[in-house]
């Protein structure tokens, strides 16, 4: 996986360099011209890295799997970008550039790239993750205030190191799209039961043929279809 590359690539380079977004740019091996390194601050201090594209009123947080960084959705990131998005792909604590922080609150993570993004001008905000990012989402979307406008979860578990994406959706009207790949146990169970579970009346789910997990999906065109045009609403 490329994003798994890309965290020790990253680890490495940010070794032997200094602090702060001007070397955290050169030491980034996913980076662009054009593409802005942000360093974000959790409500709880973890020091949170990510990559900002775009410039649209909309904006996009995604959020990686397990085992991955900002590079894994960069590439979808660009997409959303090219598509009039204002994007942002962060490392969850832990991950890649990002540390600090109680352990396995990556919902803490996407509520400090929303703000960013709102602070960059984002009127209209949506949230995608993958796998443990799926869980982060949607459980960040059940608590942001002002609230997100739509969530996207790519094979998100039920729950996660303590993070309740089922409890959740129970009590979230967030408008909400779950992906998953129909032989991709037990994430396919559980996009079932989140599913049915969510309380917002604006849901639905698409389960693709195959095992396919997480970001990956979003190499299936009727997946990447399937969460564009959710998101162009």
């Amino acid at each position: 996986m490329r994003g798994v590359v890309c965290v020790g690539a990253f680890l490495v380079a940010l070794a032997t360099s200094a602090s702060g977004s001007a070397q955290r740019r050169d030491a980034d091996p996913c980076i662009r011209p054009g593409e802005t390194p942000v360093q974000l601050t959790a409500s709880d201090g973890a020091d949170i890295y990510g990559v900002e594209l775009g410039s649209g009123s909309t904006g996009v947080v995604l959020g990686h799997q397990y085992l991955s960084d900002h590079c894994e959705l960069i590439d979808f990131a660009r997409t959303l970008a090219g598509a009039g998005y204002r994007a942002l792909t962060i490392d969850f604590r832990g991950f890649g550039a990002s540390s600090g922080g109680a352990a396995y609150r990556y919902d803490r993570d996407v509520a400090a790239a929303v703000a960013r993004l709102r602070a960059d001008g984002a009127t209209r905000v949506e949230l995608v993750g993958a796998s443990m990012g799926g869980t982060a989402v949607l459980v960040a979307a059940s608590t942001i205030t002002p609230s997100v406008d739509e969530v996207v979860s790519l094979s998100g578990p039920a729950r996660y190191h303590g993070l309740d994406a089922l409890r959740a959706v129970r009590r979230s009207h967030v408008p909400v799209r779950f992906v998953v790949g129909r032989t991709d146990r037990p994430f396919a169970a559980d996009a079932v039961a989140l599913t049915k579970a969510a309380a917002s009346r604006d849901k639905a789910i698409l389960r693709l043929p195959g095992g396919r997990h997480g970001s990956s999906l979003l190499d299936l065109p009727r997946g990447l279809s399937f969460v564009l045009q959710f998101l162009a609403r």
